[in-house]
Parts: C-alpha cells; structure tokens; sequence
C-alpha cells in the first residue's frame, strides 16, 4: 500500500484525557474526523439519520468492517515531549495584572478538570503535548475516489476548525495540517491542496461554509448513499451541521503577541459574557465581583426561564446548585456547548487572534423523554426551560461582543 503523508503540527496545548504515556492516538484523530464528517453529510441529509449513519459507515467503516482508509501515526507526542500533571505550564504563568494573572483566564477556558491554582501559581492537572510539537499522520487510500475524498474533507475541516483531544471547543488542541508527500485522491484535492488555510481564511467568515473542496466532496454523498425521497424538503439536521443556515461565525476584534495572550483575552471576556450583573458583595471571594444574572432571577429566584444553559450543560453553582438535564428524570445528561473558540495565527504580522462559531443544531432532541432541572439542598428544585432561540441569541450576542462596534 502506498501511503500518504500529513505534517500535523500542535498550535494550542493538546490534552488527549489521562494517558501520560503517549499524547495523541489514532482514535482520537478518527473520532474527530468522524464529528466533521457528519456536520458536512448533514447538509446533504438532513434530519434523514439513518441515511446518514450508513454513509458514515461506508467512509469510517463500523463493527461489522473496518474503515477503507487507513490512519497511522508516527512521531506522535510520547512522555519526553508531553508536560506531565501537576507541572507548571508556561502558557499559564504570566505576568501579573491588577490583582489577578492573566494565566486565570486561560486555566478558565481550560476548566476545573484540567488546571487548578497552586503556589505560585496554575498548573495543569492532566498531561498535554507541548504547542510546536510535529508528527505523522500516514494515510493509506482506498481507491475509492468518493471514499477517500470525503476522509480528506473530514481531516481538513477538524484542522481548520476543531481539534483533537480534549476542550477543543475552548481552543485547545489545535494542529495544522500539511501534506507532505504521497498520492492524493482524485477529485477536489489535486485542486486545492489539503493545507490547513491562513488567517485571511477566517477574516470575512460569518458561518461555516461549504464552498470549494467541501463543496464538491458533499457533492460525492448521494453516490454512496442516496438521499431519501421526502415531500417535506430537507428539514434540520439533529447533528451539528454546517452552512449558513446552521452556523454563525466571527473574527475577534482584538489581535495579541501570543496564543496565549489571545487565550487570556477571550477567557476573560467570556466570563464577564456569561457573568454581567455585579455580585451584592463587593468581595466575595474572587475577582472581579460579577455573577451571571440566572443566580439571582433563577437559582435564587422563581423565573423558569435559564438561557444561560444554551452555552452548555451542566451548569454548576456554589453550594451545591446545578442545572442539567436528564432522560426520563433521572439518567443525566450533558449538553456540549454549541460555541467553539480557535486561536489562529497571523504569520504575516506574528500576532494571533480569536475566530468562534457556533452551530444551531437543536439544543435538545426533541423525540426524546428530556426535562432540564434545577437541583439542590437550598434552592427551590424544579423543572427550567432553554429554547433553540437561546441559543441563537446568546451566541449571537457573543458573535456582536468580539466583532467589536460596527466600522
């Protein structure tokens, strides 16, 4: 077999869960592949799932047969090129700001499961590969021209706009990806080259799109799978799924020195998003005093209405509060949160910037027995309600926020 060779290259701290031995698996990149995949195939079926998951099968294969291309990593992130758990990382160290470090608001995207504060300062608590780390992704072809074009489409969408690994959502496990040598397949991308875009991609995007290579490979779908006859149009797809009528997009306003400057910035900024009302105390405990308003008008309160939960599920509060959904009361249920975050890099200037998007998929599946809660000791528990439109609107509002005032 001949294979093909991509140069993968780590942008943003890479954290594949809690393997301290090696930092990326070829699980990890399949399963990210196969997220892409699916929102480009939703564009073409709709909310027709079972068509869907067999044209999935087809490209990545299924329990009954393996997949016809074949993924193999080589130089990939092992224990000398990974930093450890409990290791200060430099990316949140910083220099300090008023009263606090800019390394908060980076440990805040990254979350309480994978940095905490120590003295002196954050560490991270899970291993991670080291930004500009380089490996090897092997591809080996099937011949099938649909088939492998469509595998091409998934690799360069989730280097382009997702990640692999863990809180890739939050901007953290970014590569760009290269093709160095090797045959590629017929179609699309003896065209246009399968290199992850520069910063000029992002700048007028406000959606995901699927023009060009993406265009021509979602073309190819109805040739494996056909779309099934419906009278009712296409509909929504259930899945996160690209396109202007399923995504929105946008280019922060602000540029800085590093990723992790960028990262420092947005962190900081989505917190005060998500909390914009002033605390009643002046020192609570933490900086700044701000809470998110569903504290006092819904947690503390009786409005049933909580469309902080469009940004993702569970949400938790001091004292043991939470809001989070659950099948039939009682299987509880996470809710990915719709809004992504990437740092990109201008080589040009040497700065980086923020681009987001959000996907406006269903919030929750609508033919399923779901309720979404309040819970706690000390709080009224009871049944609260997040809207599709939700969504929309927060992460729309997010969208206005770091696209700054209109030129």
């Amino acid at each position: 077999m001949a294979w093909t060779d991509f140069r993968l290259t780590v942008t943003t701290p890479l954290f594949n869960d809690d393997d301290p031995a090696v930092g990326l698996r070829v699980s990890s990149v399949r399963g990210a592949m196969r997220f892409w995949f699916r929102a480009l195939a939703g564009t073409v079926y709709g909310p027709s799932v079972p068509a869907l998951a067999r044209a999935e099968q087809k490209v990545f294969g299924s329990t009954e047969g393996a997949a016809p291309v074949r993924l193999r990593l080589t130089n990939q992130p092992t224990a000398r090129a990974m930093i450890k758990a409990g290791e200060p990382a430099s990316f949140l160290a910083g220099v300090p700001a008023e009263d606090y470090e800019p390394g908060k608001w980076v440990a805040y995207l990254l979350g309480q499961g994978h940095a905490t504060k120590r003295k002196p300062g954050w560490v991270t608590t899970r291993p991670h590969t080291r930004p500009g780390h380089r490996f090897t992704l092997k591809v080996g072809f099937s011949g099938d021209s649909a088939v492998d074009s469509l595998t091409l489409a998934s690799l360069w969408a989730a280097c382009t706009y997702g990640g692999f690994g863990a809180r890739t959502r939050k901007g953290f496990g970014t590569v760009r990806l290269a093709h160095k040598e090797g045959p590629l397949p017929e179609g699309p991308w003896q065209e246009h080259l399968p290199h992850t875009p520069g910063f000029d991609h992002y700048r007028e995007l406000d959606h995901l799109p699927v023009d060009g290579p993406l265009k021509a490979c979602a073309d190819m779908l109805p040739g494996l799978v056909p779309v099934p006859e419906s009278t009712s149009g296409p509909g929504i797809a259930p899945q996160p799924t690209l396109g202007a009528e399923n995504t929105s997009a946008a280019l922060a306003d602000f540029t800085k020195e590093s990723w992790e400057a960028a990262a420092a910035e947005t962190g900081e900024r989505y917190r005060r998003f998500r909390a914009s009302v002033p605390h009643a105390s002046s020192n609570p405990g933490y900086r700044p005093p701000i809470k998110t308003p569903e504290y006092g008008t819904v947690i503390h309160g009786t409005d049933d209405r909580f469309p902080l939960g469009a940004l993702g599920l569970p949400v938790n509060y001091k004292g043991g509060a939470k809001v989070t959904a659950y099948k039939e009361e009682k299987d509880e249920l996470r809710r990915a949160s719709p809004l992504w975050f990437r740092f990109i890099e201008n080589e040009h200037e040497g700065t980086w910037g923020l681009f987001s998007f959000a996907f406006h998929n269903p919030f929750l599946p609508a033919d399923q027995r779901l309720v979404t809660r309040l819970t706690g000791k000390r709080v009224d528990s009871r049944d609260v309600y997040i809207t599709d439109e939700n969504v929309r609107e927060r992460t729309g509002a997010w969208m206005d926020l770091i696209r700054g005032p209109a030129s």
